[in-house]
């Protein structure tokens, strides 16, 4: 599970909606709604539930979950195989 949050905004006054959403592999759940005004923080008008298709016409797609998946996966892999070599050059000195 992947949690993400998308913000949808349709002009450049600042409102937004605010997705909270759980991508798994070839789905995504949404799991809260919000709409955000400029600058706001904590006090967001929590609304009616929302179909995945509003996101999905919007180009948030299950498929985004297997690339972000393998994307996180190598960055990791990445980091950690960097990280080794780090110690390595340490321990050699």
């Amino acid at each position: 599970m992947i949690p993400m949050v998308i913000n949808v905004s349709k002009d450049d006054d600042g409102v937004s909606l605010e997705f909270r959403v759980s991508a798994y592999a070839n789905v995504i759940v949404i799991d809260s709604v919000s709409i955000k005004q400029p600058q706001e923080s904590q006090n967001a008008d929590q609304g009616p539930d929302f179909d995945y298709v509003f996101l999905e016409i919007r180009g948030i797609k299950p498929t985004i979950t297997d690339f972000l998946a393998h994307y996180m996966s190598n960055k990791d892999s990445r980091e950690y195989l960097h990280w080794l070599k780090d110690v390595k050059s340490f321990v050699e000195k």
